[in-house]
């Protein structure tokens, strides 16, 4: 039992090593491509402020100023503070209150990201006055749930951190008051709530079951997948961490985003599992996509693991160059060798030469003996094919020789029928005797199913051996003392002579076809491979022994 549980968690281990690998190359061919769906993104960006640039109904304009703004909220903190400025002034000018409140919750969702903590909070103040609908009040909810995680994962006083946790655990509780259970920001906060109870399994159910990680973009992937790795993360399981955040890293890149915390999380994991190289260039990634996002929060966070990560990347660098002054320097010992032996070579080539007239005598002779090994393969060949053809033309008679007892087992069988009816109906009394040789039929019948077992024995010597083989261990089959085959070993005698209708197996065993379809179906579902292949797998029983 300790064997194999031992076996299993070795195997489940190999399992998550191979999967976290497969997301790390997948990781770094998308990084590879990442100038690609950065200009896929842009153009997306060109697209929009052009549609922008001729439009001037303010709903429509409020609306792609809050695409623009949505847009660049992960991928550049200034260009999204300006259309939010730019909504708020289109928000007044129209004298749109619930507008205001959307422009003034974009600039929380700004300064969040930006680390600007105090105005973040002031703007929350003001715009929960006009969040008067659930949908405006959900995202402030949302964003306030955001802000003050990160007041209290960086200020530096313990009250004011527990000050500030209060209020994320306020907040996230009021988005699981008000939010329907279906909606994402729902799932998530669910999802927070059983983490921090330690039910990992639960909250990761929790996320697996989201619709969203299906339905949604790669933005809305990128998040789950990242929460999914910081619960195994947290849970122990730093394989499954280390697959999970390279999937989100995956998702984040192919949504051109530069404001990400995967990616460099990932890259610490790497960094102290040892792979330098990898962690490196994740690192270097993050920071470089941080400042050009002006991702001024993720850039502090990054350089907080940076030093550390560049610093083991130059030391493996120094030992690289070292080792190759060294291999260098064994390479010029080993051209002076080199020049010695060529010397010694030159003296060798005569030689050689003189050796080569002498091989060449021989390759003729061995051409020769090759072509007479050939031909004697090539009749080697053909006397195995008629061996082969042979043995299939003398399955193929007893195939037909038996088909032919068995119809004339029926004809027997049927005359014996008239004949009891004829004397049922008031024959005469020589009629009756005359079936009372029904016992003499039997004895001739069992006689005849022994000359069958064998013959068909001589044909193929371990068929019970190699049938009990197809089959589950605890199935397979015993004969009683003295018998050669059962019924249920004939039925698959004759379908391996190539009698494989129902009917005529009936026929020649004297059963009901009923009865030979039950044997056959029971036998399939003793099969240890593919049920549906046993009766293919009967017909080449004895082929490799031909």
């Amino acid at each position: 039992m300790m064997l194999r549980l031992f076996l299993f968690f070795s195997l489940w281990t190999v399992f998550e090593l191979r999967a976290s690998e497969a997301a790390l190359q997948q990781l770094d061919r998308v990084l590879d491509e990442r100038d690609h769906y950065v200009a896929l993104r842009e153009a997306e960006l060109t697209a929009v402020r052009a549609e922008l640039v001729v439009t001037v109904e303010p709903v429509a304009r409020f609306t792609l100023l809050g695409e623009l703004f949505e847009a660049n909220l992960a991928f550049n903190a200034d260009s999204a503070y300006r259309y939010a400025g730019l909504r708020y002034s289109l928000a007044t000018e129209q004298g749109r209150e619930d507008w205001r409140t959307d422009a003034l919750l974009d600039r929380v969702a700004v300064y969040n990201a930006t680390g600007l903590y105090k105005e973040a909070v002031d703007l929350v103040a003001e715009a929960e006055k006009g969040a008067t609908d659930v949908g405006r009040r959900l995202r402030l909810f949302y964003l306030s749930r955001s802000l003050y995680e990160s007041l209290s994962r960086y200020v530096p006083f313990a009250s004011e951190q527990a000050h500030y946790e209060a209020l994320r655990v306020q907040y996230r509780d009021s988005v699981l008051k008000y939010d329907v259970p279906s909606a994402s920001g729902y799932v998530m906060a669910a999802f927070e709530v059983l983490a921090e109870q330690g039910d990992y399994a639960a909250a990761l159910r929790l996320l697996q079951n989201d619709a969203g990680l299906e339905e949604g973009g790669e933005h809305h992937r990128a998040i789950v997948y990242h929460l999914m790795g910081n619960a195994f993360l947290s849970a122990g399981e730093a394989d499954s961490a280390v697959h999970y955040l390279a999937l989100s890293s995956v998702s984040d890149l192919k949504s051109a985003v530069k404001e990400y915390i995967s990616l460099w999380q990932l890259a610490g994991l790497l960094y102290e599992r040892g792979d330098v190289d990898r962690a490196y260039r994740y690192v270097q990634t993050s920071l470089d996509d941080a400042t050009a996002g002006n991702a001024r929060l993720r850039t502090i966070g990054i350089s907080r693991i940076y030093p550390l990560i560049e610093g083991a990347y130059r030391s493996k660098i120094a030992g690289q160059q070292q080792q190759l002054r060294r291999f260098l320097l064994a390479i010029a010992l080993l051209a002076l060798v080199l020049m010695v032996a060529v010397v010694l070579v030159g003296v060798q080539l005569k030689r050689l030469r003189r050796a080569r007239k002498a091989l060449s005598v021989l390759n003729v002779e061995l051409e020769r003996t090759n072509r007479e090994l050939r031909e004697s393969n090539r009749q080697l060949q053909e006397m195995n094919r008629l061996i082969s053809d042979s043995r299939m033309i003398k399955e193929e008679d007893i195939g037909r020789y038996m088909e032919q007892c068995s119809l004339y087992l029926k004809k027997l069988e049927d005359y014996r029928s008239v004949l009891k009816k004829t004397a049922q109906t008031g024959g005469v009394k020589a009629l009756q005797e005359a079936v009372k040789t029904y016992e003499g039929v039997d004895a001739e019948l069992e006689e005849f199913y022994r000359g069958f077992d064998e013959t068909f024995l001589r044909l193929f010597p371990s068929f019970v051996e190699d049938f009990n083989a197809l089959l589950h261990a605890p199935e397979r089959i015993e004969l009683k003392p003295g018998e050669r085959l059962n019924t249920e070993l004939r039925i698959f005698a004759l379908i391996r002579l190539g009698i494989s209708d129902s009917e005529k197996i009936a026929h020649f065993l004297r059963y009901s076809v009923s009865t030979i379809y039950n044997y056959r179906t029971r036998t399939r579902n003793k099969a240890a491979g593919d049920r549906g292949l046993l009766e293919a797998e009967v017909l080449k029983i004895g082929l490799d022994k031909a």
